[in-house]
């Protein structure tokens, strides 16, 4: 897949890296600041543009013709919706966009555009839920609420030797969380019914609702990391 990426920026190096480590996708990135364009090129094996979207050349040197998918990244909302306007004119059928400014979600959403709604409040939540929930590895909180918890399991965590059965019927994953999945030896699946937990192993949760007050006291008391 060829994508385009807008932005060599924190967030558009990052994805730019994901995007690369598939070993599937080939990636044209944009960046008006030849600085941070020149980083990303020495830094990554893609084909990295120092100019900007409204450049005339931008359509024909990105090669937005070819592209499967344009994600733009900037801290400018205007230079987004260029580039979503252009990727559209281009017939591009993925068009994602970070949005800056909540009032321009609407905008973006009306042409179509998947969108990641202030990157930078989002950022402070997950830092916040990490913060208040010390033991876990990440914490993921949905936009309705729900959180998505990791754990790596230590020698003294209750849940080891554990099963699927023994899980449901414990008290240990009480007020509605439930396991997802067990993550062993690099790979994530669904505990099978005869499997147990074991030390080292990564446990993904499912909280229906944010943990906080009564129901995150009881998350930590239980010391389900161990």
């Amino acid at each position: 897949m060829l994508i385009v990426i807008i932005g060599a920026g924190t967030v558009g190096t990052s994805l730019v890296e994901r995007a690369l480590a598939t070993g599937s996708n080939d990636v044209v990135v944009v960046e008006s600041d030849p600085q941070l364009a020149e980083t990303c090129a020495q830094r990554f094996d893609a084909r990295v543009l120092a100019m900007d979207v409204g450049d005339e050349g931008f359509a024909q040197e990105s090669q937005l013709d070819r592209a499967e998918a344009l994600i733009a990244t900037t801290d400018d909302d205007s230079t987004n919706i260029m580039a979503m306007l252009l990727g559209q004119e281009a017939g591009i059928g993925t068009l994602t966009s970070t949005v800056n400014r909540e009032a321009h979600v609407a905008l973006f959403r009306r042409l179509g555009v998947r969108v990641l709604a202030d990157p930078e409040r989002l950022v402070a939540q997950h830092l916040l839920d990490i913060t208040l929930l010390p033991e876990t590895r990440d914490v993921t909180t949905l936009s309705g609420g729900q959180q998505i918890i990791e754990l790596t399991l230590g020698e003294a965590s209750p849940l080891i030797g554990m099963n699927a059965a023994e899980l449901t019927k414990s008290d240990l994953l009480a007020d509605g969380l439930k396991m997802i999945a067990r993550v062993r030896d690099g790979e994530t699946r669904e505990l099978a019914p005869k499997d147990t937990l074991a030390a080292g192993d990564g446990v993904i949760l499912f909280a229906p609702e944010r943990l906080h007050g009564r129901r995150r006291r009881l998350f930590r008391e239980h010391n389900l990391e161990g």
